[in-house]
């Protein structure tokens, strides 16, 4: 059962069932338009202790699920003000904290369940924490962790500042990151991160650096190895991200980020080009390379017919030929290295440098 599957099912479970907290936690605690008292919080504390502690330590997996419901259910209720919910994220990520740092991986996923739907940053902090790879060892947390993620920031009641802050720290849990779809989420997070609708424009911007510095320092890592590296998947999937992203942008935001990111792409390449016979040789990993070398083509052509518009007049164009995408398909290296030579001194010149 993958996640998505999960979150989907907590919603409709959430929108349809009866709540449990409607009858023994007070509404007017719910409504409250002011911060809590101190005899507020004592009745969220004792509400969510015995659902905590069935998320801990039940073995009955209907209890366990109707406790995760009705957790979730409050924080999503219409009556349930930004005060409250506040007060709550609070409380529960206090108290399901260390759920989320056991050993067992269903009870940390419930637990991050109900913490992303507390729209709250205390909650959202327990998950990005999970995310990093020298706070949390398990790769299933950091996969699921990063996926709520990017799903909460459709809801979260946080300042722009506090987004971009998350996206900063996703960029450095991203570099140990040795599991592909970790590392997959972790990028498809910050470009979630990117499209909240309340940012600023220059949020925006740093968030979408944070990216790109992320997968610079990422493929540092890669390139000096000749051995296939799995998070090339990863790769594989952000770049198509990074595309849509790029052609939707308004045209006088571009430029930095295309000069930014035309570098890191020709290093990207670089890599596939040190681990070329390893790539080839798995199967597994070869369709995932080819992916990226065209990804990598595609996106260095449009940013230099935009960066170096003079170049792609008249009979200096020289079409669209993705050459190295086509080089690797047929096994040229001799070819790939030719044009991969030819992009490293394009990007080293003006206007990428100065």
């Amino acid at each position: 059962m993958t996640l998505r599957f999960l979150t989907t099912a907590l919603l409709a479970v959430c929108a349809s069932a009866t709540c449990l907290a409607q009858s023994t936690l007070d509404r007017a605690i719910l409504a409250s338009n002011a911060p809590l008292t101190g005899a507020q919080k004592t009745a969220v504390g004792e509400f969510i202790a015995p659902m905590v502690d069935t998320i801990a330590k039940s073995n009955d997996m209907g209890a366990l699920d109707e406790a995760r419901w009705t957790l979730a259910s409050v924080a999503r209720d219409p009556a349930a003000t930004a005060q409250f919910r506040r007060a709550y994220g609070e409380s529960l990520a206090e108290a399901l904290t260390p759920v989320v740092k056991g050993k067992d991986l269903r009870r940390s996923i419930n637990a991050m369940q109900v913490l992303r739907f507390t729209r709250s940053t205390d909650g959202l902090d327990v998950l990005v924490a999970s995310t990093a790879p020298d706070a949390e060892a398990e790769a299933g947390k950091r996969i699921s962790a990063a996926s709520l993620i990017a799903d909460s920031f459709e809801d979260l009641e946080a300042s722009s500042t506090y987004v971009e802050t998350v996206a900063r720290r996703l960029r450095d849990a991203c570099a140990s990151e040795t599991d592909p779809i970790a590392l997959q989420r972790k990028l498809a997070a910050m470009g979630a991160a990117a499209r909240r609708k309340d940012l600023t424009p220059e949020n925006v911007r740093t968030i979408r650096r944070y990216v790109v510095d992320a997968m610079s320092t990422l493929i540092k890592s890669m390139k000096n190895s000749a051995k296939a590296d799995a998070r090339i998947g990863a790769f594989q999937r952000a770049l198509l991200g990074v595309r849509n992203e790029l052609l939707d942008m308004p045209a006088a935001e571009r430029s930095a980020i295309f000069r930014a990111l035309a570098p890191v792409l020709v290093d990207l390449l670089g890599a596939v080009n040190n681990q070329w016979d390893s790539a080839h040789a798995d199967a597994d990993l070869a369709g995932s390379y080819a992916s990226v070398t065209n990804s990598c083509e595609v996106l260095l052509r449009l940013i230099d017919r935009s960066e170096r518009a003079s170049a792609y007049t008249g009979s200096a164009a020289g079409g669209d030929q993705r050459t190295m995408a086509a080089a690797w398909e047929s096994k040229d290296k001799k070819a790939f290295d030719a044009e991969l030579k030819r992009w490293k001194g394009i990007v080293a010149a003006a206007p990428y440098k100065g």
